[in-house]
């Protein structure tokens, strides 16, 4: 969470996921220690309304909202955003755990002014404690965040211009790990796992140990690549094409010319990933990939991946954490979970 926008103590918040496809909104509570999902909706979005996560069409997303706000239960009014792609960084620091608060935010400033390729006054900056560090018990590793404040403004300013009100600025890949946190199993929680996020426009690969995330890499890869080849081959329109893809109506020749070249893009994108991971100083053997987003509903993908890895793979799916106050909710959910995680990960922060 980005320190200009502090938690009220509310239970109950809207997660908004501002995709490049469509708005994902889920309302959270917490009823005597049961998570209940209020509400879930998603929006379509018009093409290039949000670019790399950055809101393009402030007025029309705003009119979105309006509609988000009308279909949820009137009790919610507060709202939690992400930021991703290039606006935001994460990074590591490791800094003496003897420091004041005051000493602590001044020297993680400092920090950032010399590794952040942003200036500071174009960037909003909030750092959390992740504990001791390892290495030299008298430091503690601090996990610094920094976005830039137009992309926050912008999430901001529709949010609060449909007569909600944003409270939480989270990261996105961050809030995607809370929400695989809820259910994964204590094998995957203690060896590592991998989460495969596919959506619209970005393919977004995450390493998760222990509650913690290690390593994040996104690529400009998405299922929107998928929807433009199967719109060129057939001659079809993208609204067509979105279609075939999610139903699974594929043919002979269309799994050959299409769906079988994608796939394979997006598993050498996944394996250059995954090699990077492996080059970096973690000394961790992954065995388990978790896919979340639009592309986890392509059976065929999901097949190929369980086929070629040598990973136990599965799709992200929290139904069972949660009770619904309306059976379309749980019906939304039992088909489309993947696509909800990140709202769910936002939503989250105002019940945990």
């Amino acid at each position: 969470m980005l320190t200009r926008y502090n938690r009220l103590g509310v239970q109950g918040v809207i997660g908004i996921d501002f995709g490049s496809h469509s708005i994902k909104a889920v309302a959270l509570t917490k009823k005597q220690g049961v998570l209940v999902v209020e509400g879930a909706i998603e929006i379509c979005l018009k093409k290039d309304f949000v670019i790399d996560g950055r809101l393009q069409e402030i007025d029309e997303i705003t009119t979105i909202l309006k509609k988000v706000k009308r279909l949820f239960p009137a009790s919610f009014k507060y709202v939690a955003i992400a930021v991703s792609g290039s606006d935001v960084i994460t990074k590591t620091m490791v800094i003496n755990n003897s420091l004041s608060e005051q000493e602590l935010l001044s020297r993680v400033e400092m920090e950032a002014e010399n590794t952040i390729p942003f200036p500071l006054d174009e960037i909003f900056i909030d750092f959390e404690v992740i504990g001791v560090n390892l290495d030299d018990p008298s430091c503690n590793d601090i996990l610094v965040s920094a976005a830039r404040k137009e992309c926050v403004l912008s999430q901001v300013q529709c949010v609060d211009q449909s007569g909600l009100k944003t409270v939480i600025v989270d990261v996105a890949t961050h809030a995607l790990a809370r929400a695989v946190g809820l259910f994964i199993d204590s094998e995957s929680y203690h060896r590592g796992v991998a989460i495969l996020d596919i959506g619209a426009s970005q393919m977004t690969l995450s390493i998760l140990y222990k509650g913690n995330l290690l390593f994040t890499r996104s690529k400009n890869h998405g299922c929107a690549v998928c929807n433009k080849m199967l719109s060129e081959t057939y001659g079809l329109s993208m609204a067509e094409a979105e279609k075939i893809k999610t139903e699974g109506r594929f043919t002979s020749d269309c799994i050959a010319n299409v769906i079988s070249p994608f796939i394979n893009m997006t598993i050498n994108h996944l394996r250059f990933e995954l090699r990077m991971f492996t080059n970096s100083q973690h000394h961790l053997s992954i065995h388990k990939l978790l896919l979340t987003g639009g592309g986890a509903l392509m059976e065929e993908l999901v097949t190929q991946l369980t086929s070629i890895l040598d990973l136990d793979v599965d799709i992200a799916n929290p139904s069972h954490c949660f009770q619904f106050k309306n059976q379309q909710d749980k019906k939304i959910f039992a088909a489309n979970a993947p696509q909800y995680m990140l709202a769910i990960g936002l939503a989250l922060r105002g019940c945990l």
